[in-house]
């Protein structure tokens, strides 16, 4: 993987010019919005080395789907939702195929314990997986996951396609689930 790995993270989320990069309480970081974001929507914010833990793992097999899950925190203040997305956990032992990803019983068992060993309490936010060659959308097999299992107001969705190297997140808002933009950290 190497450095290709590190160039597609930085053509997925590193696109524009630094000026338009926002400080935060943390003087080390930046933050960089990407995509739309509406004022009422579910702010998501993405770490960089979550999203270069993703995308090399996207690029693993570009021939067939792969997932896992989003671990974070989420907060509220004054009525504003927001998820901080702070780490991403494979799926392993799963079904999937050029075009179709199910977690299995198996799948659970596995992230629920590796989100244990690495993250403790630290909830799930959301759900990854890619559509090589298929573009950034939530299929029918993705939305029945969506409804099924990650259904609360602060659980999101991330496709990405690794071979367009093009991502893209989904949200809920008002009863259904739409794409959303999202906060780059780094």
């Amino acid at each position: 993987m190497g450095d290709e790995g590190i160039e597609i993270v930085a053509e997925l989320a590193v696109a524009e010019p630094d000026e338009k990069l926002i400080p935060t309480a943390d003087k080390t970081k930046r933050v960089e919005a990407k995509g739309t974001i509406q004022p009422d929507d579910l702010h998501i914010f993405l770490r960089e080395e979550t999203l270069r833990e993703i995308v090399l793992y996207a690029k693993t097999n570009v021939s067939r789907e792969l997932g896992g899950v989003l671990i974070g925190t989420f907060h509220q203040w004054r009525g504003q939702l927001w998820i901080d997305v702070e780490a991403y956990v494979k799926a392993t032992r799963f079904q999937n195929t050029a075009a179709s990803f199910k977690f299995t019983h198996d799948s659970w068992s596995d992230i629920t314990r590796e989100k244990e060993k690495r993250f403790n309490d630290k909830p799930v936010v959301g759900w990854q997986h890619t559509h090589p060659g298929y573009g950034v959308f939530l299929s029918g097999m993705d939305m029945f996951i969506q409804n099924h299992f990650f259904n609360l107001p602060h659980q999101v969705a991330l496709v990405v396609d690794p071979r367009a190297d093009t991502l893209g997140f989904f949200q809920w808002k008002r009863g259904k689930v739409v794409p959303c933009g999202f906060f780059f950290v780094r």
